[in-house]
């Protein structure tokens, strides 16, 4: 009797088994993806997708747009009960945290050689962790130097190569009295960074963990910041913190403001303003050299797959699908967006992209950010101090002293 109960058992885990294998040969894989596109860029997004599945019709993608406010917090959530989506795109800061917590399954052997010498080096490196590489690049940005042609040429100026240039150009550009400055800086630490390299500063060693904010390279850049306005008046004397951004882009568009430092996903905004009927009007450079060089934030989206995947191969597949220079490309030409991978650069409607190009330019003097778990994070502390310091409450050496106090209270792990 008892042989015959085992021999039932048996049979049922055979067939169980073999019903469980037939199921998974006859349906298709479904890969469940989350993104935080916007809405235009989710258009040439959604034409790729239903592509690769006419390609690939055992593999299903069930994609799905989260806001970008809500999109760390929800894959967290997700992971922590082991139901993350396949696919993920993540912002560049929250790679290195999701790999640290367990949530992303490492490509070391899935990324090929001649993909990681294709791509841009600083965007790669966003996804390199503790020796292991998380993830791919989907998407690079940076802060550059913006300006109005139009008006650069009735002053008679070129765009400033340096920052003492900076004050020079902008202070012809400069007219108070008619609401008009050469230059619009931000209350929003992000917007530091640039000033911070150029004049030697840093942020934290990635390596050590020593932090850097607060040494005299930072402390003279905020200075310099700060007398933008105090001393050599080329910035409005008053700003809006709570909506700075708004108003840079509004002053921008109408010509109130004759440089800004922005990304190229602003760029749309600001073509369909006034001052830039003509594309050709808007000027895409570097952002000015400082004494020890040049300054300006990485930034960007990677292509991640959750640890609780069960077909990697296949969401591998499809991410490299996504990522292939000539989709880069087309996402580049319908939305100015930096490609990741050096070869777009040379594609048609890349090439020849004066915006794109100038932000690729500016991309090869950028600098990363510590690619740390805390990494997203270190704004949260920064900019209120930056704001302090603004507003004359705060010291530039005060303003950073006490964002260096809560950047050690972030690292303690």
């Amino acid at each position: 009797m008892k042989q015959i109960i085992l021999l039932a058992f048996a049979l049922a885990l055979l067939l169980t088994s073999c019903g469980g294998k037939e199921e998974k040969a006859e349906g298709p894989t479904v890969l469940k993806f989350w993104h935080t596109m916007n809405q235009e860029e989710t258009i040439t997004l959604d034409g790729l997708v239903e592509t690769f599945m006419a390609e690939h019709p055992e593999i299903t993608i069930d994609a799905q747009v989260v806001p970008f406010s809500d999109a760390q917090n929800k894959f967290k959530t997700v992971a922590q009960a082991g139901d993350a989506p396949d696919v993920f795109r993540a912002e560049i800061a929250w790679t290195p945290e999701f790999a640290e917590l367990g949530f992303l399954t490492p490509l070391d052997t899935l990324v090929s050689p001649e993909d990681q010498r294709d791509y841009l080096p600083g965007a790669l490196r966003y996804n390199q962790y503790k020796g292991r590489l998380w993830g791919v690049p989907q998407v690079t940005d940076c802060l550059a130097l913006l300006y109005n042609k139009r008006l650069l040429q009735k002053a008679g100026v070129e765009p400033p190569a340096t920052m003492n240039d900076l004050v020079l150009t902008a202070k012809k550009l400069t007219n108070p009295g008619q609401g008009r400055y050469g230059f619009f800086w931000r209350g929003d630490s992000y917007w530091l960074t640039p000033f911070i390299w150029a004049f030697g500063g840093g942020l934290i060693d990635e390596a050590d963990g020593e932090i850097h904010i607060n040494d005299p390279g930072s402390v003279q850049a905020l200075e310099f910041y700060i007398a933008l306005r105090d001393e050599y008046g080329v910035v409005p004397p008053e700003v809006d913190f709570a909506n700075d951004y708004e108003n840079m882009l509004v002053g921008f568009k109408t010509g109130k403001y004759a440089m800004i430092f922005n990304g190229p996903w602003a760029t749309a905004d600001i073509l369909a303003g006034e001052q830039f009927a003509d594309p050709g009007n808007l000027g895409v450079t570097r952002i000015p050299q400082g004494p020890a060089g040049y300054g300006s934030p990485v930034g960007g989206h990677n292509y991640v797959i959750s640890s609780s995947c069960r077909n990697v191969p296949a969401a591998y597949q499809f991410i490299n699908y996504l990522n292939r220079a000539e989709h880069q490309a087309e996402l580049a030409r319908r939305n100015n967006l930096l490609p990741t991978r050096k070869s777009a650069y040379e594609l048609d409607g890349v090439a020849d992209n004066a915006i794109i190009q100038g932000y690729r330019h500016q991309l090869e003097v950028a600098n990363n950010r510590p690619v740390i778990p805390e990494g997203g994070l270190i704004f949260v502390d920064f900019t209120p101090n930056l704001q302090a310091a603004l507003n004359g409450k705060m010291t530039a050496q005060e303003a950073l002293d006490a964002t260096a106090k809560a950047w050690e209270q972030l690292l303690e792990r």
